[in-house]
């Protein structure tokens, strides 16, 4: 008895969920699926589907249960996305939520699709109120299609959790005003923020938003981990967001893609944000009108303050063949390079080369590389061989589509993965957009046999001076 008095309280939460089936199996066989109660969590799954009061309490009767049985204490996570509460059923909800403690993550991502607009605020309201008092650390509000008038309804939510470190409004339809609410009501709750993780992907934003977003980035020194991408800002919101970025000196995890910034914005980047961030493991500037030379200037920081990324991600920047040893340079000493995205710029065969080269030299467990539309040709071939046998324990994605590699080529690139990878189908992309009828660089490739190996020197020095 003492022993299970002293059990920790994930093992009562799997009790009462195994009970709570076990004794309602028959009754509610089909709702079951419905439910997921991994250790501390619970998470409704299954269909994306409209509930009503009475599907509501069937779904929610092991949060129920545990309150029955005084284990207040059960569920670090609750997590209610796929399933659409009107207000009814929210409120069954949100009778639950107050006698919940030591809740970590509230996610209510997803669970407005399909109802009427003012309903769908009034349920956002009965959720604030219900969870204002619960020191929730981490809240995720995607796919709500939230607007200005959301967050005024999160507003009690907002600011009565005043501890929390993680937000998340991806794909909510927010504005400028939205923005504005977001910091008024973080901000409330003193200076600096205690917030480490900030996700605002896929909204309309634009840089009247962005802006309204910066006093909440410049009084959050402790942000870790931010994404800030499809929001539609231009140069003088990129311009604004920079400038807030300074003060942030713990960044792990950076997210800008898909955005154009400019490179007034960009040289404040490169200068005065990710001029030293030790911390850094995730960087993703795809996309942002940065251009070639504040990207090699960061690329140059990275190298020079020995910055170990994980994944770095900078398509369509523009980065020439002329400034491919200083990507080379970076990847040689990146120990814990796992991606590397560069699709969409103009490296060429003799850049490619340089990059392939240093990653087959590297000690790095690179796992998936994209050169997708670098107009590389079959002249890059024997750097792509080299670099498939020397990682063939962690590659596990080539995207070379879009290029210009001949079909003898894109033969020999086949061919060593199906020697040398485990999964020789699933590691090279489609060449669909591939113009394998391209024969440039072919001369390159003849004498070398199929583990990619130069065949007679004397031969090839013969062919290549013919």
């Amino acid at each position: 008895s003492g022993e299970r008095q002293r059990g920790s309280s994930s093992s009562s939460l799997q009790g009462l969920c195994l009970l709570w089936k076990k004794k309602n199996k028959k009754k509610h066989n089909n709702k079951n699926k419905n439910i997921d109660c991994p250790r501390n969590m619970f998470a409704l799954s299954g269909k994306r589907e409209k509930i009503d009061e009475k599907q509501a309490r069937e779904l929610l009767a092991p949060i129920q249960a545990a309150i029955d049985a005084k284990s207040f204490a059960s569920f670090k996570e609750l997590k209610f996305g796929g399933k659409s509460f009107n207000l009814k059923a929210a409120k069954v909800l949100t009778s639950m939520l107050p006698h919940l403690q030591g809740v970590e993550i509230l996610d209510i991502s997803d669970t407005l699709s399909g109802q009427e607009t003012q309903e769908a605020r009034q349920v956002l309201k009965e959720v604030s109120i219900a969870s204002k008092d619960m020191d929730v650390r981490r809240l995720r509000l995607n796919e709500l299609a939230l607007g200005a008038n959301g967050i005024a309804a999160c507003e009690e939510m907002l600011k009565g959790n005043k501890n929390v470190v993680e937000l998340s409004f991806n794909d909510c339809g927010l504005e400028s005003k939205a923005a504005e609410l977001i910091t008024k009501f973080i901000l409330s709750n003193g200076k600096p923020s205690k917030i480490e993780k900030f996700h605002i992907f896929n909204n309309c934003l634009t840089s009247a938003g962005v802006i309204n977003l910066c006093p909440l980035f410049e009084n959050s020194p402790g942000l870790k981990d931010i994404r800030v991408s499809t929001t539609r800002i231009s140069s003088d919101g990129g311009l604004k967001l920079a400038l807030a970025m300074r003060s942030c000196r713990k960044l792990q995890t950076v997210d800008f893609s898909d955005n154009q910034f400019g490179e007034d914005a960009g040289k404040i980047f490169q200068q005065e944000v990710f001029d030293n961030q030790p911390e850094l493991k995730n960087l993703n500037l795809s996309d942002c009108g940065l251009g070639e030379s504040v990207c090699i200037g960061i690329i140059k920081n990275l190298t020079e303050h020995k910055t170990n990324l994980e994944t770095l991600q900078l398509t369509h920047n523009d980065i020439t063949e002329d400034n491919a040893q200083s990507l080379a340079d970076y990847v040689s000493q990146a120990t814990s390079l796992r991606c590397l995205n560069l699709e969409g710029n103009d490296l060429m065969s003799n850049g490619a080369k340089v990059v392939f080269e240093a990653l087959a030299d590297s000690k790095n467990p690179i796992e998936d590389v994209n050169m997708l539309n670098n107009s590389l040709t079959a002249a890059a071939v024997p750097s792509i061989l080299k670099f498939l046998r020397a990682k063939a324990g962690t590659i596990k994605k080539l995207n070379l589509n879009a290029n210009m590699i001949s079909a003898k080529g894109v033969s020999l690139i086949k061919d060593t993965l199906n020697k040398t990878n485990n999964n020789p189908d699933e590691c090279l992309d489609t060449m669909s957009d591939n113009d394998d009828e391209e024969e440039e660089g072919n001369e390159v490739l003849e004498g070398l046999d199929t583990d990619g190996e130069v065949g007679d020197l004397a031969e090839q020095l013969q062919k290549l001076t013919t």
